[in-house]
């Protein structure tokens, strides 16, 4: 055999072999790179599947409306967003994600779907002061070769073994024919009947900082971390989709978040970084902005919460008729009396009273 006749029929069974791992992946698709689910088949995504699947969840699927955020936002169901706001929603939530990285993905959605007209956002108090391209996670951790539309990077995916071999066979063929069910945007990422909402497990999750000597303070330097977190983040999407309704909100931590707060020195800055973002949002005429920190009856009840930060699903269908209703609502009239509420109210609150007596666990109005 030649040597020419010899490369050629290498080259040929090496094209074989890569075909046999690339056509199944490509069809069967179980990151939803290229389509939507395969109709018969059933596709095993959770928690750790998001920055896997919901970047081509939001690329391929059919939709109207997006709910995204952190793990704050993994509790809704979208069959509740539909129904209020008379929408066809997907939930791609982001469990420890930055504004930046969530941001991106609104940007996302906005640019590939044509027909997005609202966008539910949570936004965590946490994360306003963020500088405004900080990623939680290093770069080597996200999947990158998924989030763009360069083909050559897709040799990482569609000739990956271990796609074919384990995700494939495991999450997508076995997972069907054990009668297995791909999660609907109600049940996917949710995690509510897994844990115990309760002022017992609150307080367990916490460890009481010692109070600090520093206050600190919402400087120039500070304020224009904020601004530049916020106007890339947050407002420039909006401003640049005028047609797109974005509901944003503040995720409403319980009120032992801010008695670390108040004990780290943190506090009136946070407040004041709020603050400030707040008035930024509310120059864009699609933004609908909204706070829950004043309803006490949720944020002093720890019987909702698991943690300090997270409440439970009861909470999740609650803001989104509070929303729906305009409660809650921050304006341009309101929002300066609305955070200086804030301040009075947890300024002076009696935090050592969680540590020794039961806070009485008023029933929320829905």
């Amino acid at each position: 055999m030649n040597s020419k006749k010899f490369i050629a029929i290498t080259f040929a069974f090496t094209i074989l072999l890569l075909s046999m791992v690339a056509i199944p992946i490509i069809k069967i698709d179980p990151f939803f790179h290229y389509h939507k689910p395969v109709e018969g088949l059933e596709y095993y995504i959770n928690f750790d599947s998001q920055r896997y699947v919901n970047d081509g969840i939001i690329r391929n699927f059919d939709y109207d409306a997006m709910i995204i955020g952190t793990s704050m936002t993994e509790n809704f169901c979208s069959t509740d967003v539909d129904g209020l706001f008379n929408v066809n929603s997907i939930k791609v939530p982001y469990s420890g994600a930055s504004f930046c990285e969530i941001g991106q993905k609104v940007e996302l959605a906005a640019e590939k779907n044509e027909n997005l007209k609202l966008v539910v956002r949570g936004l965590d108090f946490v994360g306003v002061n963020e500088e405004k391209d900080y990623m939680a996670y290093d770069e080597s951790s996200y999947p990158t070769y998924l989030y763009n539309d360069n083909i050559f990077d897709d040799v990482k995916y569609v000739l990956d073994k271990e796609v074919l071999f384990s995700t494939i066979l495991y999450q997508v063929i076995e997972f069907t024919e054990d009668g297995g069910k791909t999660p609907s945007f109600d049940d996917y990422c949710s995690w509510y009947n897994r844990v115990t909402f309760s002022k017992e497990a609150t307080l367990k999750s916490y460890t009481r900082p010692e109070i600090s000597d520093e206050i600190k303070v919402f400087d120039e330097e500070y304020k224009q971390q904020v601004y530049e977190n916020v106007m890339q983040n947050l407002v420039n999407v909006a401003k640049n989709n005028p047609d797109i309704e974005f509901y944003y909100y503040y995720t409403p931590y319980s009120i032992i978040y801010f008695d670390r707060e108040m004990r780290n020195g943190h506090f009136l800055q946070g407040i004041a970084a709020a603050e400030y973002a707040t008035e930024l949002m509310l120059e864009c005429p699609n933004i609908k902005l909204f706070s829950f920190f004043d309803n006490y009856e949720l944020i002093c009840n720890l019987d909702f919460y698991k943690d300090i930060i997270h409440h439970s699903e009861a909470i999740n269908i609650r803001i989104l008729k509070w929303m729906r209703n305009d409660t809650g609502l921050l304006t341009k009239d309101n929002y300066k009396q609305h955070f200086e509420d804030m301040r009075q109210f947890y300024m002076s609150y009696d935090y050592e009273n969680i540590f020794i007596e039961d806070i009485s666990a008023d029933e929320i109005t829905a």
